[in-house]
Formats: C-alpha cells, structure tokens, sequence
C-alpha cells in the first residue's frame, strides 16, 4: 500500500518538476519575447499640387493593406489628420509596419514621377513595446480649416516641450474617440474641429515643427538605424599602432 503511493507521489512529481533545461529555455523565450505593437508620429507638408487631399487617405489605405499582407504582422491602426497645407499621423502596427511608412516617406519626398503627395516630413517620435492600442482602427479625417500663415506663428518654447505637448494631444484625441458610442463615431470624427477644436494641434504649430532642426527627417532617422555602429577608441588614432606582447607559456 505504501509503495503505491509512492510510486503515485513520484508519478505526480516527475509530470510537474523542470529541469534545468527547460527552466533556462522558458527564460530566454521571456527575455526574447517580441513586442507586437509600436507607435509612430510625424508631420509633412503636403506638395502644393495635391488637389484632392482624399488622395493621401487613399494612398495609406493602399499600402497598408500591402505591407500587412506581406509582413503577415499587427495590423496599422491610428489617425491621420490633415490640415490644409500639412498632416499628422499616428500610427500603431508592427515594427516592420512602421519602418516601412518612414521609408514611403522618404520615397515620396524624393520621386519625380507620377501624383505628388507630400514634400517634406519629421518624425516626432517612434515609442516601442506600446502596451495597448491606442485606437481601434486607422481612419483619416480632412478638417475644414482655414488656410494659416506659418510666419505668424512664435514661441521661445524649446523642441522638447513643443513635442510632448503635440503627443499629448493625439494621445487625448485618441482616449476621447474611444470613449464615444459606434452609432455616433463618424458623425463625430466628421466634426472634430467643431466638437474639439482644444484637442487639434494648431496648424501653425505643425509648420514649425517641420522646419524644426533639432527633428529628423526620414532619411536622417533611417540613416541611424541602418548604418552600422562603428566605436572608434583613442588608440585607433595613434600613429604607429601600438603593439601588444602577449606572454608565452612554455
């Protein structure tokens, strides 16, 4: 009686006890664990022949059912506004996904053929290992504002207030969509400017950031991702080089 529950309690116990092995492997898949979800903002200009500003709606719809089907990833979600001479966009998605938006960026700003979009654009910031999504799905709004003279607008505020400040912003825009019934959503992302003019980022503001040098353009910030990372030590730049004497054992 007593050896069958023994051999019952080491039945049990030999089911449920890791070894070594695979207690050292159930670490490295935690520590190795990709984050599905980044965020992504920046600003552009919209090139001056643009016409009908849908247009950059219709071309990120476009896209991002390309790269979603070639990336096999998180879909894009966020919000696009656009003003009338510049957009904002946020975008929540896989790293692959994102990456692959600033470097459209890069492309539009410099072809030369076919409908042009945009002339320039900033990154604002490109947050990882985002916890949440911010916003349920990607819309695009084209608000009814007034053209703006971007000499008008002054500040002495620094960069690093004026961004975080603009983030803010769309991070509010975001919580108040999500907050508002299905039923009503369009109706109220028809009329953001007339609902919650205090939650849009002034026009004029994003002008300033595009001409912002402290901000990076998308080929300064593919430049520091792509391009290796080369340490040059102090004795790298002595001449002769200086030798080493290893010892020999005998």
């Amino acid at each position: 009686m007593m050896g069958d529950l023994h051999d019952e309690e080491d039945s049990v116990y030999g089911n449920t006890r890791l070894n070594l092995l695979q207690i050292i492997e159930d670490r490295n898949r935690t520590l190795n664990k990709k984050s599905l979800l980044h965020r992504l903002v920046y600003v552009a200009k919209l090139h001056e022949n643009l016409h009908d500003k849908r247009d950059l709606g219709s071309h990120y719809e476009k896209k991002f059912k390309q790269w979603q089907n070639h990336f096999q990833g998180e879909g894009a979600t966020g919000m696009l506004l656009v003003y009338p001479n510049h957009f904002i966009h946020l975008v929540e998605s896989s790293t692959e996904m994102l990456w692959s938006v600033i470097r459209d960026l890069r492309d539009q700003s410099q072809q030369t053929a076919g409908p042009p979009l945009i002339v320039n654009s900033k990154i604002l910031v490109m947050s990882t290992n985002v916890d949440t999504r911010l916003f349920n799905q990607w819309s695009f709004r084209v608000l009814n504002l007034p053209a703006s003279r971007l000499e008008e607008y002054e500040t002495t505020e620094p960069i690093e207030t004026l961004v975080p400040e603009c983030l803010a912003l769309m991070l509010k825009l975001g919580a108040y969509l999500a907050k508002q019934p299905k039923v009503t959503l369009k109706n109220v992302m028809d009329s953001l400017h007339q609902k919650v003019p205090d939650l849009l980022i002034p026009q004029d503001l994003l002008g300033y950031l595009l001409n912002s040098l402290d901000l990076c353009s998308p080929d300064q910030f593919l430049n520091k991702y792509d391009e290796p990372f080369d340490v040059i030590l102090d004795q790298e730049l002595v001449w002769p080089l200086p030798t080493k004497t290893f010892p020999i054992h005998r």
